[in-house]
């Protein structure tokens, strides 16, 4: 009786009461190149990017194949190709898809975003090429071209990399794609604090290391 009055009592304490046996929410994570590291810090989700990782290579294999089953991944890819030659990437993303797909991971795919280097227009080419390659399909690909990141104003010096505003707002714009409410919650009252502090672990986190490119800049 009294274990009963309990299971009465916590609703009209504002408690629930869930059962072990319910299912946990898939895990989320970001994925990627360097862009990655910034989109993981103002997101807080779990980070498997590195600097210098391309659609191409056995890199990103390796970070796929940390990704544990079932969860979901924001993966930041293609800014480093777009600094050298972007043709035949077909069976490289394929490749990438199938890996995915075969330890059913749910993939939002954040394009290159706009770049001051002479290469942006193969970035831009690049933009295009991913999104007609993921129309219909279980990827859900998110252009990051748009006024806000191709005005400049929130760029590095180098050009490629980002404020964090910049980051915030890919990482917003993407998880809202995604239907990810729960992240953005969770992630809002952090991004706001690293905006504002200045303990040396800001001034850290607003420095991203530069992607190593295939051959050097322009």
């Amino acid at each position: 009786m009294r274990l009963r009055a309990i299971k009465w009592a916590l609703p009209a304490l504002g408690l629930t009461c869930f059962s072990s046996a319910a299912p946990a929410q898939a895990a989320a994570y970001v994925l990627g190149d360097s862009l990655g590291l910034g989109v993981s810090q103002v997101s807080h989700l779990k980070n498997l990017s590195k600097i210098s990782i391309h659609i191409r290579g056995a890199k990103m294999q390796a970070q796929i194949a940390q990704t544990p089953p079932g969860s979901t991944v924001f993966l930041t890819l293609g800014t480093n190709d777009a600094n050298g030659s972007i043709a035949r990437l077909d069976k490289s993303i394929d490749d990438i898809v199938q890996a995915f797909e075969k330890k059913k991971i749910t993939v939002v795919w954040m394009g290159p975003p706009c770049v001051r280097q002479s290469w942006d227009t193969r970035s831009r080419e690049l933009d295009a090429i991913l999104q007609k390659r993921f129309e219909n399909t279980s990827v859900r690909y998110v252009s990051m071209r748009d006024d806000v990141l191709c005005s400049w104003v929130y760029h590095e010096r180098d050009g490629v990399h980002l404020k964090m505003k910049g980051y915030a707002h890919m990482w917003e714009k993407a998880r809202t794609a995604a239907g990810f409410e729960m992240a953005a919650v969770e992630s809002t009252p952090e991004v706001k604090r690293t905006a504002t502090t200045s303990t040396p672990r800001s001034k850290k986190l607003n420095r991203i290391p530069l992607p190593v490119p295939r051959k050097p800049f322009p």
